[in-house]
């Protein structure tokens, strides 16, 4: 039996935001933690290829949760997003390298990230035009800056 082969790029990487090639969208996707890593955040951020604004969302967890399982949990979110959407042609972008590559391997840590990576493979296989990659933090701010604004304790 042979596997779907995963969306997965690992090409140049920028060091700034780019747009994504005409008729696509890019979703750009940050974790960030507070509270001496008691709560985890995350930000997502959706741009059409013009780089105009299309929507974004911010959430936070209370929990162990690494900052690795944030990313993976603002990356799943960003796909289920994206899907319930109808929205084709999708270039996801973090700056967790980590995170990357493991969606680009055959398999699964037996832990809470494993699984959660499982979740994103599952999805992106029901949408073959959807991408992930990773980019250089310098090129996710947008998404960083809105992981930061669920900080609870500011508020």
């Amino acid at each position: 039996m042979q596997r779907a082969k995963l969306p997965i790029q690992a090409a140049n990487i920028p060091h700034a935001w780019s747009k994504p090639p005409a008729g696509t969208i890019k979703c750009n996707v940050d974790a960030a933690s507070f509270n001496n890593n008691s709560i985890m955040g995350y930000g997502i951020c959706f741009r059409d290829s013009s780089g105009s604004f299309m929507f974004g969302k911010s959430d936070y967890l209370y929990s162990s949760t690494t900052i690795l399982e944030a990313e993976t949990i603002g990356l799943l979110e960003a796909i289920k997003m994206a899907i319930l959407d109808g929205m084709t042609a999708v270039f996801f972008v973090t700056d967790c390298k980590t995170l990357v590559d493991a969606l680009a391997t055959n398999s699964n840590p037996p832990n809470e990230f494993g699984d959660l990576i499982s979740q994103c493979r599952s999805l992106l296989l029901t949408s073959p035009d959807f991408v992930v990659s990773h980019i250089r933090r310098q090129a996710n701010s947008v998404a960083h800056n809105i992981s930061v604004l669920v900080d609870p304790i500011r508020h």
